[in-house]
């Protein structure tokens, strides 16, 4: 090999290797996030000393037991060390975005009991699948200066409950007209984000918390465009809100007025046409001569030709004759329509 170009291969060699090794490390490196990576939802807090340091998450399946407790709705628990650090592995938890809450329990307590509201509501309500990756912490030892990063849901989920919690503290701190319009205006801004927002399980949660009545007009055409924006949605959050705020199938009903009127319509029209048919025949019996009349009332009794030749004096033949001559003038075919034709 000459040897300028041998010298030319060892220094591009020289200059690609150490590229190569750092893509193969990086590659490594990605492989190994992957694989010890965890699905978690974890935290750290501080709690007072009449608190067993044991936190439980329970699975909550429709908003209307967000207020209730047994202990087949607990999940999984986790002990709080001496640092108030917890942790929750949750690849088993639904793929799907699902509601949960967390509480921790008195000392002496039993595991499944719930304190609503105050100081000491021992509760709060986060969303997850599992591919969460949530941290929580508090800044007092209440639960009610949680803070949760990690997942804009949850953020949103902690700005509606803020809302909600503020309405529900005007009632004792206002009159009761300034308290009216305080909870109307946060009522109304409850349903702007069940409008605008992309998570709908958020939206739904959103609705469920503003007061929600269908009896007012206005609220029952949002209620129709919201249930229309997720019809594809079919978590038991959403059947559990449809049952509470069935829509009466109106346009069903409208759609059934209106096949009536066109059958009726079209039956009218039908008889209308009927009737005039009948109508021209009975204007062309004045075309039949007085022993074609005769013979038509006749066969109108259901007469046989020999019945009619019988009665008319006349032999057969002058009576198929006769037949003949009315079927042409009444524009008929057979003795069966000539019974049809109304007098």
């Amino acid at each position: 090999m000459n040897p300028t170009k041998l010298q030319s291969w060892q220094n591009s060699y020289i200059t690609i290797l150490p590229l190569v090794l750092l893509f193969l490390i990086s590659i490594k490196s990605i492989k190994a996030q992957n694989i010890n990576k965890e699905y978690l939802i974890k935290g750290t807090i501080t709690l007072d000393s009449i608190w067993e340091p044991t936190i439980y998450l329970s699975h909550i399946s429709t908003f209307n037991k967000m207020h209730t407790m047994s202990k087949s709705m607990i999940v999984s628990k986790s002990t709080i060390d001496t640092l108030g650090q917890f942790s929750f592995t949750i690849g088993y938890l639904p793929k799907e975005d699902q509601l949960y809450r967390l509480h921790i329990s008195k000392k002496n307590a039993p595991e499944a009991s719930l304190i609503i509201g105050g100081k000491e509501e021992n509760h709060f309500f986060i969303i997850a699948n599992n591919t969460s990756q949530i941290t929580i912490t508090n800044r007092d030892s209440t639960l009610n200066t949680i803070v949760i990063k990690g997942s804009k849901q949850n953020q949103y989920l902690k700005e509606i409950d803020g809302i909600v919690n503020f309405i529900d503290s005007t009632s004792f701190n206002d009159t009761p007209i300034k308290s009216e319009f305080i909870t109307e205006a946060l009522n109304e801004k409850l349903k702007r984000i069940a409008d605008t927002s992309s998570s709908p399980l958020i939206a739904l949660y959103a609705l469920n918390k503003s007061k929600f009545d269908i009896n007012t007009p206005n609220n029952k055409q949002f209620l129709e465009v919201f249930l229309k924006k997720w019809k594809n949605e079919n978590s038991t959050y959403f059947k559990d809100f449809r049952k509470q705020f069935p829509l009466k199938k109106e346009s069903n009903t409208i759609t059934y007025i209106i096949l009536g009127i066109l059958f009726f319509s079209i039956g009218v029209a039908f008889n209308h046409l009927y009737n005039l048919k009948q109508k021209k025949k009975s204007n062309k019996l004045k075309l039949l001569s007085i022993q074609e009349r005769k013979i038509f009332t006749l066969l109108k009794e259901g007469r046989s030709n020999k019945d009619i030749s019988e009665a008319c004096n006349i032999g057969i033949s002058t009576v198929k004759s006769h037949v003949s001559s009315i079927y042409n003038k009444l524009d008929v075919k057979s003795r069966k329509e000539v019974l049809d034709i109304d007098l």
